[in-house]
């Protein structure tokens, strides 16, 4: 078991309403009878508890953004940790939305010192992300927040659950499987739930582990600890009674998984009477299946059918490709529709537009002149957009001839109908936009390249790690005008296949053929100390070897 002070990330549990009902959701949410949602009060007193902790301050439901306050605790998050260093490029329109989000997340890491004052790996390891996280599922409510979302969050973990994901049952007991107390100990301090993700604090305290504190929740328990400044340096050995909690959980146990789509909850007898007591809704509504259990093990019948791939990492063993956690077709992110207007510049245009705005659902389409050639022309250009990229409601799009902007932008909100009705063009609003989220539309390709700095014109490189890290660090290979030669990947399945063009080879070909790069660059940010190390067994110096902090 670990500290909360040694995670990667500790989560505030601001609401367990969901709009969606997931196959053994690890907030069980559906269970409740009435949903919660934490008061601004308690939410202000969490973050600030975590004054001094050097990891994500993590924003989690259910989906927070149902939250009614979601936007206060949103503004208070950003209060207490400034706005984002590195460059908002959510600002422009993203073809590759999820990749875009797994940038931010690398680009949120940071290189901390261990208290000797070594850059030694230690605990959950020194180059990790900080600052504020948002856990979400896009649903109806994230596009309305879309703008704030991606200026404060320097990370998001998002899966709209629409591809194929699979969750395993948290409600099965332990002693309902005949495990011996002294063979549980063990399978409970290497939990794969406490050991990489996440402590959490409820509307009723601080918890150790972010499941005892949705059990606590579910079940009508007796609180957490104070949420008080540094409960989180608490050692594994003053969990003390919390840890009753692990007695009916059921991650520690190696059982099975079901896609979450199926929207079934897997319990066993001992959860199933607790659900009966608490009058789970979703019992009453026949998504409970109680398992089977024949001389210590769940039956095959009782169990959904097994994954068909192999687990990513300990850490996300519910999902093959990270890539799969957005379904870019069937996205509530895309612009469905919008208005098409065009308003005469006089002293009344500023009421005129005042109406525009009151009318429209969202999206509008401005046009500088009343010309029907530019406008059907316009209106081609803006539906072939809005079919491919993700635009961010708080930036205004410049094309040739018309404006494409959402009414919910920020900066309109903030300039306020008052002034804008004294307005007598939209060059009047152009002023008053946030510069930055002004994005002429024929810069798109250009602007959307990551490029940096790190990444030397005309030098050669290959890549360790072929997956989603490995693919956007070689976007910054090509767009800074690097080389690249081929890449590496342990996993023998890859061997041979094809990565950006170029061919993937197991470790052992890099010591073959040294003389053909000047750099190696690490694709990995969790395994970078281990790739490093076989890099160097294998002969490479350690000069030549680029880390993920040094990107």
């Amino acid at each position: 078991m670990r500290s909360p002070a040694d995670m990667q990330t500790i989560q505030i549990d601001i609401t367990n309403a969901c709009n969606l009902a997931c196959s053994n959701c690890t907030r069980f949410c559906g269970n409740h009878k009435k949903n919660f949602f934490m008061d601004f009060d308690t939410f202000k007193r969490a973050v600030d508890s975590l004054e001094g902790y050097n990891g994500v301050t993590g924003v989690m439901g259910g989906e927070p953004t149902l939250h009614p306050e979601f936007e206060r605790f949103v503004l208070y998050l950003r209060e207490k940790y400034g706005e984002r260093k590195e460059e908002n490029r959510m600002i422009y329109p993203q073809r590759e939305f999820i990749k875009e989000i797994r940038r931010r997340e690398f680009e949120s890491h940071i290189l901390r010192k261990n208290e000797d004052g070594t850059g030694k790996k230690s605990g959950c390891g020194n180059f990790k992300m900080y600052g504020p996280g948002l856990w979400s599922n896009m649903g109806v409510t994230y596009p309305k927040y879309y703008e704030l979302i991606n200026d404060c969050f320097n990370v998001q973990f998002l899966n709209d659950h629409i591809n194929e994901s699979y969750h395993q049952p948290g409600l099965i007991s332990r002693k309902d499987l005949g495990i011996s107390d002294e063979e549980w100990i063990s399978m409970r301090d290497n939990c794969w739930i406490q050991n990489e993700w996440s402590a959490t604090i409820t509307p009723k305290g601080a918890f150790f582990c972010e499941i005892a504190g949705a059990l606590d929740m579910l079940f009508d328990g007796p609180g957490g600890w104070p949420i008080e400044p540094g409960w989180w340096k608490r050692k594994p050995s003053e969990f003390g009674e919390q840890l009753q909690w692990c007695e009916i959980c059921g991650f520690a146990l190696k059982t099975f998984m079901r896609d979450a789509k199926e929207e079934v909850d897997d319990v066993s007898p001992t959860l199933y009477d607790m659900l009966k007591e608490v009058d789970s809704p979703r019992m009453k509504a026949g998504r409970t299946n109680l398992v089977k259990i024949e001389n210590g093990m769940i039956s095959k019948e009782s169990q959904a059918p097994t994954l068909g791939f192999a687990a990513v990492s300990a850490a996300q063993p519910y999902i093959e490709h990270y890539e799969d956690r957005f379904n870019a077709s069937n996205s509530h992110l895309l612009v469905q529709n919008y208005d098409v207007v065009y308003i005469e510049e006089d002293d009344s245009w500023g009421v005129g537009f005042n109406h525009i705005l009151k009318k429209s659902d969202g999206w509008i389409l401005y046009f500088d002149n009343d010309d029907k050639v530019s406008k059907e022309k316009a209106i081609k250009e803006v539906n072939a957009l809005i079919k491919k990229y993700i635009l961010n409601p708080g930036t205004l799009h410049l094309g040739n001839g018309y404006k494409f902007f959402s009414k919910f932008a920020i900066s309109l909100r903030e300039f306020g109908f008052d002034r804008i009705a004294h307005c007598n063009s939209f060059e009047e609003i152009i002023k008053a936009w946030q510069k930055k989220k002004i994005v002429p539309l024929d810069e798109i390709t250009e602007l959307t390249k990551w490029r940096r700095d790190s990444i030397e014109n005309g030098k050669r490189y290959i890549i360790w790690g072929t997956g989603l890290s490995g693919s956007f660090i070689a976007d910054a290979v090509e767009n800074s005008g690097g080389k690249l030669m081929y890449a590496v990947d342990i996993d023998p399945q890859k061997d041979g296949k094809e990565f950006y063009g170029y061919m993937t080879h197991q470790p052992l070909y890099v010591k073959e053929h040294m003389d053909e790069f000047d750099y190696l660059l690490i694709g990995h940010y969790s395994r970078f100390e281990e790739i490093r190390k076989q890099a160097m067994e294998l002969g490479v110096p350690r000069k030549k070897i680029i880390m993920p902090y040094e990107i």
